[in-house]
C-alpha cells in the first residue's frame, strides 16, 4: 500500500512538471504576503521581513502599531537553513524550548515556559499532532502570550500558527532535491499557475526517505497539497485547499537516567553506551495519515467592510506500538541476573529482597548492572474526525476624530477521537512478573532485542472515545485616537463541552466497571486591553493585558465514574515593550518584558483531583530580523525566562525543559556583483541553557551550543525563463558535533540531540 501511495504522489508531481513546462513559466513573483522572489542578485528583502499581522486582532495591523509580540519565521529562512520540521524552525524564536514530543514523533515545545496544547494551521486549531512537514508552509508565526481572543482555548505562553502556501498571481515552477547524512533523501516540487483571469491553482508535493544516527531507524514522509483560488464575482472569492500527508517514523524514547548517590544521571554518561543504541525495539513505529480540507469564501460587503467564512474538515488515522520503559533496575556486578535477563532465585525471601534492592538501588560502582523493565503497549486504530466553522467580519467606522478598526467573529469545532489502547501485562496488571517468566529484563549494556510480545490484537481491548464540542465569539476594536496613539479593546466568550467512554461494558457485583460520561459545558470570558504609542516615526512603545483559558475536563478522583465539573484554567499576562524599525523599515526589532500567572491547574494528590495555583512565568525577550543592507539577512533573539510551578502543593520548582537563557542568531550575505555575484554564505549559533529534566527538579540536562553553516551559489538560467535560477547549496548542522540532550519526557525518556549532519541540495525556480 505504501508503494502505491508513493506511485500516486510521484505520478501527480510528474504531471505537474509536464503541465508547468508546457505553460513556459517566466516569473516567480508571488502576491501572498509579498514573500516570493529569488534572483541571482540576492534574496528579496520581503522574504525576511513581514510588515503586517492579523493573528491577534482579525484585521491587519502594522508591525509598529500592534501592541503585542508576534515572531515570524519566513520560508526563506527555512530554505537557507535546510529545515524540514517545525522543531528546528522554532530555534529561531526567542523564548521557545523543546519537549520530548512522544518519542520524537510530534511537535512539542514550550513558549515562555508553558507547554503547547496544539499547532494551528491557517487559524484552525489542528487536532492531530505530528511533526509538521514544512514543504507546504509559507511562513510560521509565533504568537507570544495569551491569545484566546481570536484563537480560543490556548496555553498562556503563546501558540504557533503555520500559514500554508496559496496560489500565486503569476506562474511559477520550483523544485529541490536534497541528499544528506544518514541516507536522508528529500525531493520537492512546487507549481503555481493561473487558469484564467479569475482562477489559479497551486500544487506542492514532497517525498522524504531517511535513516538516522539511531539504530534501526527508517523515516518515510510523503505530502501532497492542492489549493485553488476562484473569483466568483468582482466582490466574491472562493479559496479551496486540500492537504494529504502520510508518515512513518520510529517512536524513539531516547535514553534514560539512573539514580546515583549524587542524584539521577543520564546513563550514557556513566556507562560506555553509544548514542546510537536504542533501548526499544524495531517494531516501535508511529504511522499516521492526515487529510485536511478547507473552503473559504471572502465577500467584500462595501468599501470598508469584508466578511470571511471558512469551513474545514480534518480526518486522520494513526497506529503506534512501543516498548515502554516502566522502571530502572540497578544490580551489583554479581547480581542474580542470568545472561538472558532472567532473575535467578529459588527462595521467595531472596527474590523479594533482591528485587526491592534492584528497583530502589543506586548506581554507585562502575561495575553495576543497569536493566530496564519494559512492556509493549500503544494506541491502535486511532481515528480523529474534526469539523471546523469560522466566520469573521472586519471593517472600519469613524466616530468623530477616532477611527475604529473592528473585527467580529465566531468559531465552532466538533471533535471526536476513537482508539484502542493495547498493553502486555500479567494477570494482575502489574510489571512485577517481568524478569521471571516469559519477559526478561533488558540489559542496556548488552541489549537483546525481540523478547517482548507483539501479538496484541486491538479487537481484544476496549475502544475508547473522546469527544469535545466548543464554540466562541469575539470582538476586537482598535481605536486610532491620533496619528501616534492607538488602543486595542477586545473580548471573547467560549463554551466547551467534552465527553469520554472507555467502551467497557463488563459488570462486577452488579455494578458497571465501564466509564461513560459527558461533562457539563465550561464557559469563560477572555478580555484583552492594549495601548500603543509611536515615540517617533520608526519606534513605538506598548503595554498590554490579556487573558486565556483552557477547560479542565478530568474526573474528580481515581474513581473516574464519579465525575465533577471543575472551573477552567485561567491565565493572565501583563506585558510592556518597545518596537523599532531601522534602515528604512528593512530591519525590525522588539524588546518586551512580561509577567504571566496561571491558576486553576488540575492536579492529583493521593488519587484525588484538586485545583492548584499552577505556574508563573516572567521574563524578557529581544528579537531582531530583516535585511539591513542589500544582500545581508539576519534573525537574532535572546530570552530570559524565569518560570515556576507548584508541585505537590509546594511552590518554587522550575518546569522541566524550560531554559532560563536562550540565544539565537542566523546571518547570511549574498554577493551582489563582481566575480562572486550569486555566492551566498550563512551561519547560525543557537544556545540553550541548563534545564531541569523533571518538574521535581531532581536532575539537570546540561546546556548546549550548536553552530550551523551554509553556502550556496545561484546561477541565472535564461533558458528557464527571464528570471530562471538554479541554486547549489551545502549545509552543515551542528558543525562542531556537540553531544547534547535536547529534551526530557521524564526519567526514562531523554531525547538525544542529532550529531553533525551534512546536506547537499540542488533547487530551481522559474
Amino acid at each position: 500500500m505504501k508503494h502505491k501511495k508513493k506511485a500516486f504522489l510521484l505520478t501527480t508531481l510528474m504531471c505537474s512538471c509536464q503541465l508547468a513546462y508546457a505553460q513556459n513559466a517566466t516569473d516567480n513573483q508571488a502576491q501572498n504576503n509579498d514573500i516570493e522572489r529569488i534572483s541571482v542578485t540576492g534574496t528579496a528583502q520581503s522574504r525576511y521581513v513581514i510588515k503586517e499581522s492579523s493573528s491577534l486582532t482579525g484585521f491587519s495591523v502594522d508591525f509598529l502599531e500592534l501592541p503585542r509580540v508576534v515572531s515570524i519565521i519566513p520560508e526563506q529562512l527555512i530554505l537557507d537553513q535546510k529545515i524540514t520540521d517545525l522543531a528546528e524552525a522554532l530555534r529561531n524564536t526567542p523564548g521557545v524550548s523543546l519537549g520530548d514530543g512522544f518519542g520524537g514523533t510530534n511537535d512539542d515545545f514550550l513558549i515562555r515556559g508553558f507547554r503547547r496544547n496544539t499547532v494551528y494551521r491557517d487559524g484552525f486549531r489542528r487536532a492531530t499532532n505530528f511533526k509538521t512537514n514544512l514543504s507546504n508552509v509559507e511562513y510560521t508565526q509565533v504568537v507570544k502570550g495569551p491569545a484566546s481572543i481570536t484563537y480560543g482555548q490556548v496555553e498562556p505562553g503563546g501558540l504557533v500558527d503555520i500559514a500554508t502556501k496559496k496560489p500565486l498571481a503569476e506562474e511559477r515552477f520550483a523544485g529541490e532535491a536534497r541528499l544528506g547524512s544518514y541516507n536522508d533523501r528529500f525531493a520537492l516540487l512546487d507549481w503555481s499557475t493561473p487558469i484564467n483571469e479569475n482562477a489559479a491553482i497551486r500544487v506542492v508535493g514532497s517525498i522524504q526517505d531517511a535513516e538516522s544516527f539511531r539504530d534501526f531507524t527508517d523515516i518515510d514522509r510523503d505530502t501532497l497539497s492542492i489549493s485553488g483560488t476562484f473569483d466568483l464575482a468582482p466582490t466574491t472569492r472562493l479559496n479551496l485547499s486540500y492537504e494529504y500527508r502520510d508518515e512513518s517514523r520510529p517512536l524513539d524514547r531516547g535514553t534514560i537516567t539512573v539514580p546515583t548517590l549524587d542524584g539521577r544521571v543520564v546513563v550514557n554518561e556513566l556507562l560506555d553506551i553509544p548514542l546510537s543504541t536504542r533501548f526499544g525495539e524495531d517494531y516501535e513505529v508511529f504511522e499516521s495519515n492526515f487529510n485536511f480540507f478547507d473552503a473559504t469564501v471572502e465577500q467584500e460587503l462595501s468599501d470598508n467592510w469584508n466578511m470571511r467564512f471558512s469551513a474545514a474538515y480534518e480526518a486522520s488515522s494513526a497506529n503506534d506500538l512501543q516498548a515502554r520503559p516502566l522502571a530502572v533496575a540497578v544490580f551489583d556486578a554479581d547480581g542474580p541476573i542470568s545472561d538472558d535477563g532472567f532473575i535467578e532465585f529459588q527462595s521467595p525471601a531472596d527474590i523479594a529482597t533482591n528485587i526491592n534492592e534492584g528497583l530502589t538501588g543506586v548506581f554507585d560502582d562502575p561495575t553495576d548492572q543497569v536493566f530496564l523493565i519494559r512492556r509493549t503497549d500503544g494506541n491502535q486504530n486511532a481515528d480523529v474526525d474534526v469539523l471546523y466553522l469560522n466566520t469573521i467580519v472586519t471593517g472600519e467606522i469613524q466616530t468623530g476624530n477616532v477611527t475604529h478598526k473592528i473585527a467580529i467573529g465566531g468559531s465552532y469545532r466538533d471533535y471526536e477521537r476513537k482508539d484502542n489502547f493495547v498493553e502486555s501485562v500479567n494477570s494482575d496488571g502489574l510489571p512485577a512478573a517481568f524478569g521471571f517468566s516469559g519477559i526478561p529484563l533488558f540489559d542496556i549494556s548488552n541489549p537483546v532485542y525481540g523478547n517482548l510480545p507483539t501479538d496484541l490484537n486491538a479487537d481484544d481491548f476496549a475502544r475508547r472515545t473522546f469527544t469535545s464540542e466548543d464554540y466562541g465569539f469575539f470582538i476586537n476594536d482598535y481605536l486610532v485616537l491620533t496619528d501616534k496613539l492607538g488602543v486595542l479593546i477586545g473580548g471573547r466568550f467560549d463554551s466547551v463541552k467534552s465527553g469520554y467512554s472507555d467502551g467497557i461494558t463488563a459488570f462486577t457485583n452488579g455494578a458497571s466497571t465501564g466509564v461513560d460520561f459527558d461533562l457539563d459545558a465550561t464557559s469563560a470570558f477572555s478580555p484583552q486591553l492594549a495601548i500603543n504609542y509611536k515615540l517617533m516615526p520608526n519606534a513605538s512603545i506598548f503595554a498590554s493585558y490579556s487573558e486565556a483559558f483552557a477547560p479542565n475536563d478530568s474526573a474528580a478522583d481515581t474513581d473516574v465514574s464519579n465525575t465533577e465539573q471543575f472551573d477552567p484554567e485561567n491565565s493572565e499576562q501583563f506585558e510592556l515593550g518597545v518596537k523599532a524599525e531601522f534602515f528604512e523599515g528593512r530591519l525590525q526589532s522588539s524588546i518586551s518584558v512580561y509577567d504571566i500567572q496561571k491558576t486553576n491547574v488540575l492536579t492529583s494528590e493521593n488519587g484525588v483531583a484538586v485545583l492548584r495555583d499552577g505556574q508563573t512565568s516572567e521574563g524578557i525577550e529581544l528579537s531582531i530580523s530583516g535585511q539591513p543592507t542589500e544582500g545581508m539577512n539576519i534573525i537574532a533573539g535572546y530570552a530570559f525566562t524565569d518560570a515556576e510551578l507548584e508541585v505537590d502543593g509546594v511552590k518554587g520548582n522550575k518546569p522541566r525543559n524550560v531554559a532560563e537563557n536562550t540565544f539565537n542568531i542566523w546571518a547570511s550575505y549574498e554577493f551582489q556583483g563582481g566575480a562572486l555575484e550569486g555566492l551566498g554564505l550563512g551561519g547560525g549559533y543557537f544556545f540553550v541553557d541548563d534545564r531541569f529534566g523533571d518538574d521535581s527538579n531532581t536532575y539537570t540536562l546540561d546546556g548546549y551550543n550548536l553552530v550551523d553553516l551554509s553556502a550556496w551559489y545561484t546561477l541565472a538560467t535564461p533558458g528557464l525563463g527571464s528570471d530562471g535560477t538554479v541554486r547549489l547549496q551545502l549545509a552543515v548542522k551542528n558543525a562542531f558535533d556537540e553531544e547534547y540532550y535536547s529534551a526530557s519526557g521524564g526519567d526514562l525518556r531523554i531525547n538525544i540531540g542529532t550529531p553533525r549532519t551534512v546536506v547537499a541540495s540542488v533547487s530551481f525556480a522559474f
